[in-house]
């Protein structure tokens, strides 16, 4: 008996994702790998055991958070391993090994941590959380604090939560005119919801807070509710939700909406409850800004009716939703101009043709390489760009969710309007010299 073997044809589609994927590899296979590194570095563990060793752990600790500040840092991990401890700093979202200590140096490191944010010292087998504030010159600071017990002693880390970097102009959020004029007619409506949406690491905070920023005049009431306060904002007010003492989202969702607010910011979407509070607060001439993850934003829409939420009250309520993703920014200081490799040039013509663009002839189009400096710590990226996806849903789509038409019927039509595409937004700026292809390759 003859057997037949079944043949699967692969759609135009999938050929492309194959090709782009294995463009991928080559590109990231080639690019030239270089570590943080620099001379600052040495300085810093010289002065913190400097001061550790005189049994000033206070000093060591401020100079720790000044240093990770000047090299516009986000966190500061202390790690425990067999033999020692490193303390690592997380700049543009990479960690990136500073120093290490002795396990009796952290020991006195660990302690004044604890005790500036008022925990138990002599609880060593716990997680631990909370924060402290200290006062750099002119600047305000909260370091959140975490404590997680492992093999070796306790892991620390400290968020550095400074509000003169997370609550930007509105032009410094990198949307391109297109984007930022449907934000910005957004923002003007006195009802409706706009979603930020994407993984941690993302920057949501950074696009909310400067998104409540814009909103904040003094006729408007604006009310937030976080887990827990990351930023203090003149003239609004702030709610923190201690869901220990059942203060969970949606208790405290009802209790704000009867504060009369104009504007409403719930930290994150997390269950049903809390989606239909806030949506129904968007139907009631309340603006309403949220976080939600998700992986894109037309998949926003799904997760939504996979939260129980009606299509048809969906249609109504939601207006804008924002997907982002963050990626370094080249160092200006030391990039050059290089030579395009085929692989590159193949990916920027598939991406230019599934965007539309493929009439723009990719040798006008300049890639840049870097020499090593001081100023980007021998790294080439010096601070950050956002990337986005926005959709507007307008009345066509309004009409496509209420009548539970597929994604790929909606990013049809949003396309029609605008639609902001994140592979559109991260050639552009790769094109346009903010980001390199292989950073965002990376990251997306």
């Amino acid at each position: 008996m003859q057997t037949q073997t079944k043949t699967t044809k692969k759609t135009k589609k999938e050929i492309d994702d194959t090709k782009t994927e294995d463009l991928k590899k080559w590109i990231l296979a080639l690019e030239k790998k270089q570590e943080y590194f620099s001379t600052k570095f040495d300085k810093i563990e010289e002065k913190i055991k400097d001061s550790i060793a005189k049994q000033s752990t206070d000093d060591a600790l401020s100079d720790i958070t000044v240093w990770a500040l000047v090299l516009w840092s986000s966190d500061i991990h202390y790690e425990c391993f067999e033999d020692r401890v490193v303390v690592r700093f997380r700049i543009d979202w990479v960690l990136v090994d500073i120093f290490s200590v002795n396990y009796k140096e952290y020991k006195l490191l660990l302690e004044r941590v604890k005790y500036s944010a008022n925990l138990k010292l002599n609880i060593t087998n716990l997680p631990q959380d909370w924060k402290y504030s200290i006062k750099i010159e002119d600047r305000k600071l909260d370091i959140r604090v975490s404590i997680l017990p492992t093999k070796y002693w306790e892991n620390a880390v400290c968020r550095i939560l400074d509000s003169k970097k997370s609550i930007v102009n509105f032009d410094e959020l990198w949307f391109f005119w297109t984007a930022k004029r449907i934000i910005e007619k957004s923002l003007e409506k006195k009802n409706g919801m706009i979603l930020v949406t994407w993984p941690t690491w993302s920057g949501k905070t950074t696009t909310l807070y400067t998104m409540l920023s814009k909103l904040n005049t003094r006729d408007k009431k604006i009310i937030t509710l976080e887990d827990p306060i990351e930023y203090e904002m003149s003239w609004v007010i702030q709610a923190e939700v201690n869901e220990k003492n059942w203060f969970t989202f949606q208790n405290w969702l009802r209790a704000i909406l009867r504060q009369d607010p104009d504007i409403v910011m719930v930290w994150e979407i997390r269950d049903e409850e809390t989606l239909t509070t806030a949506t129904n607060a968007a139907l009631t001439w309340h603006l309403v800004l949220s976080t939600l993850h998700t992986k894109s934003a037309s998949e926003t829409i799904d997760r939504l009716i996979s939260m129980w939420l009606k299509p048809f009250i969906m249609a109504s309520a939601l207006d804008v939703v924002i997907a982002q993703r963050l990626v370094r920014k080249i160092c200006p200081f030391c990039k050059k101009e290089k030579e395009k490799t085929p692989q590159e040039i193949a990916i920027i013509k598939n991406m230019m043709e599934e965007i539309g663009m493929k009439n723009i002839t990719t040798d006008n189009i300049k890639l840049y390489e870097w020499t090593w400096c001081e100023k980007c710590n021998n790294s080439w990226y010096r601070w950050r760009v956002w990337i986005y996806e926005i959709i507007h849903l307008n009345e066509s789509i309004k009409d496509l969710i209420r009548w539970a038409q597929k994604t790929e019927d909606i990013l049809r039509a949003a396309k029609e309007i605008w639609f902001i595409q994140m592979k559109e937004d991260w050639i552009l700026k790769a094109i346009k010299w903010y980001t390199t292809i292989e950073e965002i390759l990376r990251v997306v």
